[in-house]
Protein backbone atom coordinates (compact mmCIF):
# COMPACT_ATOMS: atom_id res chain seq x y z
CA UNK A 1 0.00 0.00 0.00
CA UNK A 2 1.21 3.47 -0.86
CA UNK A 3 -0.22 6.84 0.17
CA UNK A 4 0.41 10.10 -1.61
CA UNK A 5 -1.00 13.49 -0.77
CA UNK A 6 -0.94 16.56 -3.02
CA UNK A 7 -1.32 19.53 -0.67
CA UNK A 8 -1.78 22.03 -3.49
CA UNK A 9 -4.75 20.15 -4.94
CA UNK A 10 -5.78 18.62 -1.58
CA UNK A 11 -5.90 15.15 -3.15
CA UNK A 12 -5.20 11.92 -1.30
CA UNK A 13 -4.37 8.84 -3.36
CA UNK A 14 -4.22 5.42 -1.79
CA UNK A 15 -2.70 2.71 -3.95
CA UNK A 16 -3.77 -0.61 -2.47
CA UNK A 17 -1.83 -2.92 -4.76
CA UNK A 18 0.85 -1.55 -7.05
CA UNK A 19 0.86 -4.81 -9.05
CA UNK A 20 -2.72 -4.20 -10.18
CA UNK A 21 -2.14 -0.65 -11.50
CA UNK A 22 -1.96 -1.87 -15.12
CA UNK A 23 -4.88 -4.28 -14.82
CA UNK A 24 -8.15 -3.42 -16.57
CA UNK A 25 -10.14 -1.44 -14.03
CA UNK A 26 -13.54 -0.07 -13.28
CA UNK A 27 -14.01 3.18 -11.39
CA UNK A 28 -16.87 3.95 -9.01
CA UNK A 29 -17.46 7.58 -8.10
CA UNK A 30 -18.96 7.25 -4.64
CA UNK A 31 -19.42 11.04 -4.56
CA UNK A 32 -17.90 13.99 -6.41
CA UNK A 33 -14.13 13.57 -6.18
CA UNK A 34 -14.28 10.29 -4.23
CA UNK A 35 -13.32 7.47 -6.60
CA UNK A 36 -12.67 3.81 -5.92
CA UNK A 37 -10.95 1.84 -8.70
CA UNK A 38 -11.18 -1.94 -8.79
CA UNK A 39 -9.57 -4.60 -10.95
CA UNK A 40 -12.25 -5.86 -13.34
CA UNK A 41 -11.24 -9.52 -13.17
CA UNK A 42 -10.69 -9.92 -9.43
CA UNK A 43 -12.75 -6.98 -8.07
CA UNK A 44 -9.80 -6.17 -5.79
CA UNK A 45 -9.28 -2.53 -4.84
CA UNK A 46 -6.52 -0.82 -6.79
CA UNK A 47 -6.81 2.83 -5.83
CA UNK A 48 -8.87 5.25 -3.78
CA UNK A 49 -8.74 8.94 -4.72
CA UNK A 50 -10.18 11.61 -2.42
CA UNK A 51 -10.36 15.17 -3.76
CA UNK A 52 -10.79 17.87 -1.09
CA UNK A 53 -9.42 15.42 1.44
CA UNK A 54 -8.84 17.91 4.28
CA UNK A 55 -12.33 19.37 4.01
CA UNK A 56 -13.93 15.94 3.94
CA UNK A 57 -11.76 14.62 6.77
CA UNK A 58 -13.13 17.36 9.04
CA UNK A 59 -16.75 16.43 8.40
CA UNK A 60 -18.40 14.08 10.87
CA UNK A 61 -20.50 12.61 8.03
CA UNK A 62 -20.24 12.57 4.26
CA UNK A 63 -23.09 11.89 1.86
CA UNK A 64 -21.95 9.36 -0.72
CA UNK A 65 -24.49 10.40 -3.35
CA UNK A 66 -22.83 8.23 -6.01
CA UNK A 67 -23.43 5.15 -3.87
CA UNK A 68 -27.17 5.78 -3.88
CA UNK A 69 -27.15 6.22 -7.68
CA UNK A 70 -25.72 2.74 -8.25
CA UNK A 71 -28.11 -0.06 -9.09
CA UNK A 72 -28.90 -2.43 -6.23
CA UNK A 73 -26.92 -5.26 -7.86
CA UNK A 74 -23.82 -3.04 -8.09
CA UNK A 75 -24.16 -1.94 -4.46
CA UNK A 76 -24.49 -5.55 -3.39
CA UNK A 77 -21.35 -6.45 -5.35
CA UNK A 78 -19.38 -3.50 -3.94
CA UNK A 79 -20.39 -3.83 -0.29
CA UNK A 80 -17.90 -6.62 0.60
CA UNK A 81 -15.12 -4.57 -1.01
CA UNK A 82 -16.07 -1.46 0.96
CA UNK A 83 -16.12 -3.56 4.13
CA UNK A 84 -12.76 -5.16 3.37
CA UNK A 85 -9.95 -4.28 5.76
CA UNK A 86 -8.03 -2.40 3.06
CA UNK A 87 -10.85 -0.02 2.09
CA UNK A 88 -12.53 0.25 5.48
CA UNK A 89 -9.24 1.47 6.93
CA UNK A 90 -9.95 4.70 5.04
CA UNK A 91 -13.71 5.01 4.88
CA UNK A 92 -16.86 3.74 6.52
CA UNK A 93 -20.14 3.76 4.66
CA UNK A 94 -23.64 2.88 5.82
CA UNK A 95 -25.11 1.10 2.79
CA UNK A 96 -28.69 1.92 3.78
CA UNK A 97 -28.39 5.67 4.26
CA UNK A 98 -25.50 6.37 1.89
CA UNK A 99 -23.74 8.38 4.60
CA UNK A 100 -20.34 7.64 6.04
CA UNK A 101 -17.06 9.20 7.05
CA UNK A 102 -13.33 9.05 6.51
CA UNK A 103 -11.61 7.06 9.22
CA UNK A 104 -9.19 8.87 11.45
CA UNK A 105 -5.84 7.19 11.03
CA UNK A 106 -2.71 8.78 12.50
CA UNK A 107 -0.98 8.38 9.13
CA UNK A 108 -3.70 10.39 7.39
CA UNK A 109 -3.71 13.04 10.09
CA UNK A 110 0.03 13.41 9.62
CA UNK A 111 -0.53 13.93 5.90
CA UNK A 112 -3.03 16.70 6.56
CA UNK A 113 -0.81 18.43 9.08
CA UNK A 114 2.12 18.29 6.69
CA UNK A 115 0.10 20.07 4.01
Amino acid sequence: MRLSYDSEGDVLNVIFDERLRRAPKIAYELRDGFILCLAVDSMKPIQLTVVNYQRLAQRPTIHFSGWKKLEATERKRLLPILNSSAVSAFLKLDPQSGYGHLTSLPMLETLSLAA
